[in-house]
């Protein structure tokens, strides 16, 4: 083989590698879905979306096969650069279908969501009720723990950074049997916004400048409110 030839191998490989790690070919960083289980009642995620370009999918019905541990009214995913949301509307578990769940309570929410927007997430809970009884879990921190029964925990507005620098927010994650049963309730995955420029630190100030002779500087009146309790 001539050396001409050869070069001319070598280029074609480099141009197939360099198409290989192309950007293009990298996963979409914008994912978002309504439910899923896993242990001893197994859902998909339902439904699930991805991609880089504006995508939607609302589904009213669950996977048919095995048991019926969830009902819903109606299941949302979306997503587009930068942005991810699901929700769940009319939310109700069924836990009497698994092993010893007489000691769970029933859950139900009117209205579940996570959103994920420019690499930051946040979580909205309506009417939540778990034997019956309201449970207020909007607008908590991340990763806040609720223990609502021996048997039964919930993670809300549970975050976690992804090794691609992705942010998953999913608004409630459940634990049924200790690890026996998980359940995941509306989860969104996003990046942050491309060319999102980090805040500068603010100026600090110049303060008051010395007077001639070394005196003391003039103080500079600074408005200011303080509260009075009596």
């Amino acid at each position: 083989m001539s050396p001409r030839t050869t070069g001319v191998l070598a280029c074609s490989v480099a141009a197939c590698l360099a198409v290989a790690v192309s950007p293009a070919a990298a996963a979409p960083a914008e994912s978002a879905y309504a439910i899923a289980a896993a242990g001893l009642v197994k859902i998909p995620r339902t439904p699930s979306v991805s991609g880089s370009g504006q995508e939607s999918l609302a589904s009213v019905a669950l996977p048919a096969s095995g048991p019926s541990l969830v009902s819903a009214k109606a299941l949302n995913a979306e997503v587009k650069p930068g942005h991810a949301k699901s929700s769940v509307a009319g939310l109700s578990l069924d836990l009497g279908v698994l092993p010893a769940a007489a000691t769970l309570p029933g859950l139900s929410a009117e209205v579940i969501k996570a959103e994920c927007r420019d690499g930051k997430g946040s979580v909205s809970i309506a009417n939540l009720k778990v034997g019956g009884k309201a449970v207020k879990l909007d607008q908590v921190p991340p990763n806040t723990t609720v223990p609502l029964a021996p048997l039964l925990e919930l993670v809300v507005n549970k975050q976690a950074k992804n090794d691609d620098g992705t942010l998953t927010v999913t608004a409630v994650s459940a634990k049924l049997l200790g690890q026996t049963q998980t359940l995941d309730i509306a989860s969104a995955t996003c990046a942050k916004a491309p060319g999102e420029n980090t805040p500068e630190p603010p100026t600090k100030p110049g303060g008051d400048k010395p007077q001639p002779g070394g005196k003391a500087p003039k103080p500079t009146p600074v408005p200011a409110h303080l509260d009075v309790t009596g």
